[in-house]
């Protein structure tokens, strides 16, 4: 991770270096700026940076979403789960040991194909700063042609805040329930006619409701604008992060049934109690560097360029799943407590560029995208040995190790009601034991344009071709100094989009859409053949309208999402005997995802700010054969709400009071299944019963700030009816929400 540091570092510093000379530069220069700052507006009237292309989103036949930066500070966000609440259809999901934010749309979790910053892939394993983000864009639905092979649902792309030709900045410290402080400072200036800086920083150092549970964050945003001539212009920027935090596997669950796995949410002990392991720990890194070229060929073409590296660490040292089983003779739960060490780190270099042009053939317009882009990923996995208490290390095949009480690594049962069962001993010794190391090479090509047959009818087509290569898996071990390489293997598809726009007025539009994907699949058949990837088929249909002097968006979206390839473990190996690797797989049947989604967002007045949004989402498995371990057809996927609503309301007095703001925002997410789907037996009859229902709920906050001179001062009161609830990711971890807090920030404008 240092080196990476110290690259960004000889960045920043050459790059400042430049500026300095630059300042001699007496061109008369326009000021390009990457973006176009949106408030809290009607986002119909935008154009995204996530679409690549030079559609309005009117024209674009898809379901598009924008979060303002003016929404974040009005909201206070704390992270970026906090922002993707403002977006319909997304929902709040949990990540294993609440070490990430974690959400989902459509009824697919956003993994590290979904979440994108300024327009290239970054790894979803950490939780963003929000302070430096200028807007959050969701493009919702397929995404494929664009960028690759990502999972359906969409993707979210996080703009950061670029460097302005002007003075100016904030600086900003906060303050919230159980000992949370933070501080952050945005400063932007010009350095010379052509060349302009921002620096953002933050550090933030909080507590828990949960108890023994710390977080501590530091983040460093460098950036440089440079106007090159009239007609072209350099972005250089760089980020690093990172947060130190204490694992968090919530309260588990209570298992009622052994044999099937039948489960509840663990109501015997309180949401602040902490089982886990005292001294668990995770920190993880992230250093970014990103260059990104916009040239003007002429008023009708230009093109844009993007390279982008990433560094990401991940060192986690703690407890594992919580599930508790009833002990007949005692009467009492338990819970076999293990530890385990992983150490991860990621290095991913990609580039892209996008040619974008207008013209017209006969009396057909065309907005033509023509691009490509490729990318290499290094993921390293360490595993580790473990000592035990009588002094001999644990076997090479054990992941895991015994963590009872007072470290006691022969007996790990702790008990419910029994709290000093709970008690930790010392940090375990721990040695490497191997790295995997996993290659992977991606390149694709698009070619989309959008054709204007008449001045209200459009269409819109494209095509992209895609290439990836998983590189042989190395595995190294250390414990008898041997190195072992898998197979090369590679995949290519095209992926086609097809779309219908009808714009009635200036104010209406209907869309229809279609396209195919691809998702690799990883693992082997029973033949150790490379299975073949998940396609996947989307279609949508909606409305684009705005309200009220166009003051408003209103649009509405049904869709439909079949994933033909779903790739589970094989019940039996090419001997016919009971298979445990699960690496083994095989194709069981399919996917479906329908719903609908509505929202609606504006300033109908000019100091009324609203957002609200309504979806409903049905997705289950279908033709799933009737073999041992498949899922059950017809069955709904866990951890995808069936209802999920928000709103946000803000009001700034121009009269009696002015410079104050009051708000409120809710956001529901409806009755949905945590654990895992249910499998059936070698008769094609269910044999498990591993969901765990969970009730919907609605979160409330309710906000004011009061502006004076260059002073801001803001409060929220959060979850303000102290609703329980819970995350809950399989059952692995199982997390309370958040009860009734409040946070407060005090802001001074440079």
């Amino acid at each position: 991770m240092r080196k990476n540091v110290v690259v960004l570092g000889l960045i920043t510093l050459s790059v400042f270096g430049y500026a300095q000379e630059a300042k001699t530069d007496s061109l008369n220069v326009r000021t390009i700026e990457d973006v176009k700052l949106h408030k809290a507006g009607n986002p119909n009237k935008a154009k995204t940076f996530t679409t690549k292309s030079n559609l309005d989103v009117m024209e674009n036949p898809q379901a598009t979403a924008i979060v303002t930066h003016e929404i974040i500070e009005q909201q206070q966000a704390q992270q970026l789960s906090d922002v993707v609440r403002n977006v319909n259809g997304m929902y709040i999901t949990s990540a294993r040991g609440g070490s990430q934010d974690s959400f989902g749309a459509r009824g697919y979790t956003f993994g590290n194909e979904n979440i994108y910053k300024n327009g290239s892939r970054v790894n979803s394993g950490i939780f963003p700063e929000v302070s430096g983000m200028e807007r959050v864009e969701v493009l919702k639905g397929s995404a494929a042609i664009l960028y690759g092979n990502i999972a359906p649902g969409g993707i979210l792309n996080m703009i950061t805040k670029k460097p302005l030709f002007k003075e100016g900045g904030t600086i900003a410290a906060s303050v919230g329930s159980w000992n949370n402080y933070k501080t952050a400072i945005d400063y932007y200036d010009s350095l010379s006619r052509t060349a302009a800086f921002r620096v953002n920083g933050a550090y933030e150092n909080k507590e828990s409701f949960r108890n023994g549970v710390t977080g501590e964050k530091y983040y460093f945003n460098p950036s440089f604008l440079f106007n090159l001539s009239d007609k072209t212009q350099l972005i250089v920027e760089g980020d690093y992060l990172k947060q130190e935090f204490t694992p968090d596997f919530g309260i588990g669950t209570l298992v009622l049934v052994p044999k099937t796995s039948k489960s509840i949410i663990n109501n015997l002990l309180g949401i602040k109690e902490n089982p886990g392991i005292s001294w668990q720990n995770q920190i993880n890194q992230m250093a970014t560097s990103t260059v990104t070229l916009n040239h003007s060929f002429n008023q009708k073409w230009a093109l844009n360029a993007v390279a982008s590296y990433q560094n990401y660490t991940r060192d986690f040292f703690g407890g594992e799943r919580m599930q508790w089983m009833y002990d007949t003779t005692k009467s009492d739960y338990y819970w076999e407590r293990t530890a385990a060490k992983n150490y991860q780190e990621q290095n991913y270099a990609s580039v892209q560029i996008n040619l974008n042009g207008e013209f017209n053939t006969g009396r057909l317009k065309h907005k033509l995208l023509f691009g490509g882009d490729a990318d290499y990923l290094q993921a390293d996995v360490y595993t580790f040995s473990y000592l035990k208490n009588d002094g001999i290390w644990t076997p090479d095949k054990d992941s895991t190790v015994k963590y009872g009480t007072n470290g006691n690594t022969e007996d790990n049962k702790i008990y419910l009601s029994n709290e000093a069962s709970w008690a930790s001993g010392n940090v375990l010794e721990t040695k490497k034991r191997d790295l995997i190391r996993t290659p992977t090479r991606r390149i694709g090509f698009y070619l989309q344009d959008l054709i204007s047959v008449t001045e209200k009818f459009k269409v819109l087509v494209g095509v992209r071709w895609s290439y990836l290569e998983n590189r042989p898996v190395l595995t190294t071990t250390y414990y008898d100094h041997k190195k072992s390489g898998g197979q090369l293997f590679s995949q290519s598809a095209f992926s086609p989009r097809f779309g219908l726009v009808y714009e009635w007025n200036n104010s209406f539009t209907t869309f229809a859409s279609y396209s195919n994907s691809f998702t690799p699949n990883t693992g082997n058949d029973i033949n150790n053949k490379a299975l073949p990837a998940s396609i996947i088929d989307q279609w949508e249909v909606g409305l684009k309208k705005n309200l009220l002097d166009n003051t408003l968006a209103f649009n509405v979206t049904a869709y439909q999402i079949d994933n033909s390839n779903l790739a589970q473990t094989a019940p039996f190996d090419e001997y016919g005997r009971v298979n445990t690797n699960t690496n083994i797989k095989e194709l069981t049947g399919k996917t479906r995802s329908q719903g609908v989604e509505v929202d609606i967002t504006g300033n109908p007045l000019a100091n009324l700010s609203v957002i609200a949004g309504y979806s409903y989402n049905y997705m289950t498995y279908q033709k799933t054969p009737n073999t041992l371990n498949s899922f059950i057809e017809g069955e709904r996927i866990v951890r995808t709400p069936l209802n999920t609503a928000n709103a946000s309301v803000f009001y700034t007095f121009d009269k009696y009071v002015k410079g104050l703001k009051i708000g409120a925002t809710a956001f529901y997410t409806g009755s949905r299944f945590g654990g895992w789907n249910n499998q059936k037996d070698e008769n094609g009859n269910q044999k498990t019963d591993r969901m765990i229902p969970l009730t919907g709920f609605t979160q409330v906050d309710f906000s004011i700030a009061y502006h004076y001179k260059k002073f801001l001062i803001q409060g929220k009161l959060a979850n303000a009816f102290n609703v329980l609830n819970y995350n809950v990711h399989e059952n692995y971890s199982v997390n309370p929400i958040m009860p009734r807090n409040y946070y407060m920030t005090l802001t001074y404008k440079l």
